[in-house]
């Protein structure tokens, strides 16, 4: 069964980053440990996340919300990755609270 490629994040404005509602701190070797906008919380799901992780639902998930939070710009949409991107993060114990 071929596997179907992930939709690959494309900032909406190339001038403008999206940001989050607030800054993410995290604690855990090799992750950066500040995320402040959708991109850089993509790039740490895509980049620095295991493989094994980033297959996770929780991951997956996370990654698909913030896609649409991304293209959407919406403060609805980037709430709701934000709250997922922190549980997914919380779900590892890497969160700093």
């Amino acid at each position: 069964m071929a596997k179907e490629p992930l939709p690959v994040a494309q900032p909406a404005s190339a001038a403008a980053e999206v940001k989050l509602p607030a800054e993410v701190r995290i604690r855990a070797a090799g992750l950066r440990s500040v995320v402040k906008t959708v991109e850089q919380a993509l790039q740490t799901i895509d980049q620095e996340l295991s493989p094994e992780l980033a297959r996770l639902r929780r991951w997956t998930f996370a990654r698909a919300l913030l896609v649409e939070a991304q293209q959407s710009q919406k403060s609805r949409d980037l709430n709701a990755a934000y709250r997922q991107f922190k549980q997914a993060l919380s779900n590892e114990k890497w969160l700093v609270e």
